[in-house]
């Protein structure tokens, strides 16, 4: 029985061995791969941050909101009225006329007149007004945002500088 066990157990052992081979050999090639997928990942990376100075970025922002306006608005002005216009006077005055011999009278005076009226009346309007309501809004504001302005410099040669240290580990 050793006879075949020992031949046995050399072959068992010998397709084991062949099994873990491929497997490292698949694992290899397949760290491999994403090794130069992680490096071209790293290299596209350094080379967006390397264009982000002097460009600007355009942010949409959309506001659908509903504002109340509550306010006080005090209204002073002057308003000059013309008044151009022509007064009929028509009546009778009894005037006290004192006749000698006679004694005191009464007479009656009959008038009949156009009087001409031009003047200009100035009315004063002092007032507040109370104003209460709301408006809707709804719009899209384009935010443009210059990267240079943000002072991010260090930080972006910082991070390029540990990607490229990456990418030479990787290399």
């Amino acid at each position: 029985m050793r006879r075949v066990a020992g031949p046995l157990l050399v072959s068992l052992s010998l397709l084991i061995s062949l099994a873990a081979l491929a497997v490292g050999g698949i694992a290899y090639y397949r760290a491999t791969v994403l090794q130069r997928g992680i490096l071209e990942a790293v290299t596209q990376t350094r080379a967006a941050l390397a264009s982000l100075p002097g460009r600007t970025v355009e942010v949409p922002i959309h506001i659908q909101e509903t504002l109340p306006i509550s306010a006080q608005i005090p209204v002073q002005e002057e308003f000059a009225v013309p008044i151009h216009t022509v007064l009929p006077v028509s009546t009778n005055v009894e005037v006290p006329l004192n006749i000698p011999v006679l004694g005191e009278r009464r007479i009656s005076i009959p008038i009949q007149a156009d009087v001409p009226i031009h003047i200009e009346v100035v009315i004063p309007i002092s007032k507040t007004v109370s104003l209460e309501t709301s408006v809707a809004v709804n719009l899209q504001v384009p935010v443009r945002i210059d990267l240079d302005t943000l002072g991010i410099e260090g930080l972006l040669e910082e991070v390029d500088a540990r990607l490229a240290e990456i990418e030479r580990q990787l290399r």
